[in-house]
This record gives structure tokens, C-alpha cells and sequence, in this order.
């Protein structure tokens, strides 16, 4: 993941490209994404990045809130005050920024739900996730906004356990295997000033993930290496009351094939685009070689090392598995 940074090649018109590879993505794009810089990734598929007008509306497509719309082929998302989104065949994205959009938002949507549509338009499986590189493969965090996947993530790395994706985890089918691997994506941590503080970090100013949230991107300094194979799912859950012990429970694969599917990342563009049977596919490919489990978790960080005791103890096993930022 950390490499050799973006190039800006003279495009036809004379505007400047900025090229770079994000996961399985090289980005050909008019608008320059700092946070990319120094990204390597596997860069098999081609996508270009343009500036210009959006479709007003798309037709023959279903609606998700107020705000996006969806079919098998485009998407298009519009955010006040950012600017609108169109995304096509997987191959291409038309950015129609707001005067005022501050970049970082403009990038964050990007390299958020943009991303996500992109990886569902090339039939990858995008979960909600964060991954670290555990034995001969990777476990896996699951759970919604604020289930605290990326501070499990970072807290274990400070364990030395490497970092392989941070809040989505892309899944491909090698070829000619068609086993389901792990795509490294984690050039950084998105984490809320609190979580930052628990590990003794101090939130940069210019690392916000967007201008108006309390919440930073923690830059790395090593990354996992090649694609991993998916050993373990841990869905987090919130203890229902302070003061509970946290633990660990085997979920049967139903549960787990369950859970993938809800956390499926933009799980919405799979209802409305009909894709079920691919994901469904794809997440028990997943299961022919991972186990699913259910992480309960107390509140706030004064069991985190409890937790942690636990995984290693449970899970992960004592060994290390990879370098500390």
C-alpha cells in the first residue's frame, strides 16, 4: 500500500492528471487526492477521474434517501454543500464540485461511498470492515458507524498485529482459484479524537477526515503486504450494560452469512441494483475457509486491554503477526 506516490502526467486538454493506485484501482484523475500520496496497490482496474457536469437524475433507477440514486450501472450521489458524484461501468467518475466544498470532503466521499460503488460495480464484495493480518491470514471487524472497528484495529496493531483495510474491506476471487482474498487497503486509520487520545496520538488539524467532524485519519508507516485470505469475522456488539465482562461466542454460518450480507458495505446499491445472488455467493466463498463470531465489547476503553487479553487469548493466539506503525 505505502509506495511511490502519485504521478501527474499533461492530459489531451492540457490538464494535469493525477495518477495513483488505490487497492485493486489506478486512478487517472483531474482532481488531486493528497491522501493517496504514496499509495501502491494492485491496480488492475483502470478508472478515470473527471471534472464536469452530472446528470441531473438517472433513469430507470431506485432511490436511496434523499440524496442517491442507483442502478446497475451508475450511480450518482449528491451532498450539499460538497458537490455530486456520478460513477459509470465501474470505469469512470464525473465530480461536480460546489464552489466552496472543502477538499477534504470532496475526497473522503471519494474514497468512501464512491469507492464502495465502484467495487460493486466491478462485482468486487465491499464489507464494512476493518482487517488485520492475523496467523497465515486476516481477521476481520464487522459492525456499523461507531461499532469501533477502526479503533480495534489500531489498538491491535499496537500489539503488533499489521493493519490490511480500515472500515471497508475489499474480497476478490483469485483467478482460476476463485478463492476469496483480502485486497490491502489501509494506508490510514479514520479515528475519533478520543479513540486518538487512548493511544497517546495528537489529532493533526490537516488530517481531518471531514471539515466539520471531530474525527482523523492516523497515517501508517508499514502496511500487510499481498492479498490474505479471510480466516476470522468478529461482528462487534456493544455491551448492554456497564460494568459487563467482554466475550466471545461461535456464530453458525448461517449467522455469519447473515451478518456478511447485512454489513455488506453500501448494502443498499445491493437491494436496488437485485445482486443478491452475487453477494450471497461471494460471502459463502468467504466461508469456505473463515469462521464467524460475535465480539461482545464494554463501553468505552477501560476494558480495552480485556478485550485485546481475550482476542489473543481466544483468536488471534500470542504471536505476533506483522510490525508496529
Amino acid at each position: 500500500m505505502l509506495g511511490k506516490g502519485n504521478v501527474r502526467r499533461p492530459s489531451v486538454d492540457g490538464c494535469t492528471l493525477y495518477v495513483y493506485e488505490f487497492g485493486p484501482f489506478r486512478l487517472q484523475s483531474e482532481i488531486e487526492i493528497p491522501e493517496l500520496q504514496g499509495f501502491a496497490g494492485s491496480a488492475h482496474l483502470p478508472v478515470h477521474i473527471t471534472v464536469g457536469d452530472v446528470p441531473a437524475d438517472l433513469v430507470e433507477a431506485g432511490s436511496y434517501g434523499r440524496f442517491c440514486r442507483v442502478s446497475a450501472s451508475e450511480y450518482l450521489l449528491s451532498i450539499p454543500g460538497v458537490g455530486r458524484f456520478y460513477v459509470k461501468n465501474g470505469a469512470s467518475i464525473v465530480v461536480e464540485r460546489e464552489p466552496n466544498a472543502a477538499p477534504p470532503d470532496v475526497s473522503t466521499f471519494l474514497l468512501g461511498s464512491v469507492f464502495g460503488a465502484l467495487c460493486h460495480q466491478n462485482g468486487l464484495l465491499p464489507l464494512h470492515a476493518s482487517s488485520v493480518r492475523s496467523g497465515d491470514g486476516a481477521t476481520a471487524f464487522l459492525g456499523d458507524s461507531g461499532a469501533g472497528k477502526s479503533t480495534m484495529a489500531a489498538c491491535l496493531q499496537e500489539r503488533g498485529y499489521g493493519i490490511v483495510s480500515d472500515d471497508i474491506c475489499v474480497l476478490e476471487a483469485e483467478a482460476g482459484t476463485g478463492e476469496m482474498r483480502v485486497i490491502p487497503l489501509a494506508g490510514w486509520l479514520k479515528l475519533w479524537r478520543a479513540s486518538l487520545n487512548h493511544l497517546g496520538e495528537t489529532p493533526d488539524e490537516k488530517n481531518r477526515v471531514y471539515s466539520e467532524d471531530d474525527k482523523y485519519r492516523l497515517y501508517l508507516k508499514t502496511h500487510a503486504g499481498d492479498r490474505q485470505v479471510l480466516r476470522s469475522l468478529v461482528f462487534l456488539t456493544k455491551a448492554a450494560s456497564a460494568g459487563e465482562s467482554p466475550r466471545l461466542e461461535a456464530l453458525t454460518t448461517g449467522e455469519t452469512l447473515a451478518g456478511m450480507m447485512q454489513l455488506t458495505y453500501l448494502g443498499y446499491i445491493t437491494e436496488l441494483t437485485g445482486s443478491h445472488a452475487r453477494v450471497f455467493q461471494q460471502c459463502a466463498r468467504v466461508l469456505a475457509g473463515a469462521k464467524g463470531y460475535r465480539l461482545v465489547v464494554p463501553w468505552g476503553f477501560e476494558a480495552m486491554d480485556e478485550v485485546l487479553d481475550l482476542l489473543e487469548r481466544e483468536l488471534l493466539g500470542a504471536e505476533t503477526c506483522g510490525g508496529s506503525r
